[in-house]
């Protein structure tokens, strides 16, 4: 009698566990499950400054281009000096002239910076003690093709 009581208990106790755990697996599917996006929303400000770059090798030197998109030239041109993309930046002009000009530096192996300006094109040609850099800035519809290659003598 005792083994058939404590059998019983023990089936009842074993169902109840059972049943318990039935309404928690309910519980949890019955209410809802927050929508979470992983997608990263970017800013517009981002889009507008998407670059796809690559780098070039040349002969005795090295390059890299870059398409940047949904931009112009004036917004290009700051964003080489403000990310100091090339060294010496501190020496460009703080907007691109209208004209041709060349500015002397004479400091840190720099000899000058030449900008050459055509009507969708800026082109600088750094000329160091040691070599030569080259940024070129050119509007192609839409998007800003810029291209920085570095040479040495």
């Amino acid at each position: 009698m005792k083994k058939i009581a404590c059998i019983a208990l023990l089936a009842l106790f074993f169902t109840n566990c059972k049943k318990n755990n039935s309404e928690e697996e309910l519980k949890a599917t019955k209410e809802p499950v927050p929508a979470v996006s992983i997608i990263k929303k970017e800013k517009p400000e981002e889009l507008k400054d998407k670059e796809d770059c690559k780098d070039i090798e040349v002969e005795m030197g090295a390059g890299r281009e870059c398409i940047i998109a949904s931009t112009d030239l004036d917004k290009a041109y700051q964003n080489i000096i403000k990310n100091k993309e090339v060294e010496e930046t501190e020496f460009y002009l703080t907007t691109i002239p209208t004209e041709n000009k060349s500015v002397e530096v004479n400091k840190n192996g720099l000899i000058s910076i030449d900008y050459e300006i055509t009507k969708d094109k800026v082109a600088l040609t750094m000329n160091y003690e040691g070599g030569v850099t080259e940024v070129t800035l050119e509007k192609i519809k839409n998007t800003i093709k810029k291209s920085i290659y570095h040479y040495a003598d």
